[in-house]
């Protein structure tokens, strides 16, 4: 089912899950459904369902990441969360 697509899906993605990597687990299914919207890779319907509600709820959650780290002043990590807010509302890895 899913987590036989999950490790399908996972064999073709830019940064590598470790051995170790449990396709039951939300975070990795978070993990490879986010690499394949930057890489713009077909998904299932049910697949797709899910990554449009992480890519839905983690806008939000970035944007809180930035405004924390930015109030304390910290510039790379900032820019690094902004360049990842990017990277979701447009589709693509930042080059």
């Amino acid at each position: 089912g899913e987590e036989k697509a999950l490790r399908i899906l996972s064999r073709n993605v830019t940064h590598k899950l470790p051995q170790s990597a449990q396709f039951h687990d939300s975070n990795t299914k978070a993990l490879v459904l986010l690499q394949c919207h930057f890489s713009r890779t077909a998904l299932s319907t049910d697949l797709r369902n899910d990554q449009k509600m992480i890519l839905g709820e983690s806008l939000p959650l970035i944007q809180a990441v930035v405004d924390v780290i930015s109030s304390n002043g910290w510039l790379k990590p900032a820019l690094a969360a902004m360049e990842l807010s990017q990277m979701i509302v447009q589709g693509l890895w930042n080059k």
